[in-house]
């Protein structure tokens, strides 16, 4: 019987501290969803975002078509 109630509680130990983990993690998650519906988008920093990305592909191909010749990915040059 002593075993039992042992048990029990260490059970209800167990779901009392998960149940405070999960609160504090959904707690945290709800405070950065709010924060970023609140911002409103930035389009000059996208459209940043995307040029560094156009550059990043065009230096990539570049270096490509340096070292290989296939004509499928080079043929504009």
């Amino acid at each position: 019987m002593y075993r039992f109630f042992v048990m029990l509680l260490l059970i209800l130990i167990l779901l009392s501290t998960c149940m405070g983990c999960t609160y504090m993690v959904a707690k945290e998650t709800v405070k950065v969803i709010d924060k970023a519906f609140e911002e409103k988008p930035n389009p000059e920093k996208k459209k940043k975002i995307i040029k560094k990305q156009n550059k990043i592909k065009d230096k990539a191909r570049e270096f490509y078509c340096s070292k290989v010749k296939d004509e499928e990915k080079c043929n504009n040059e």
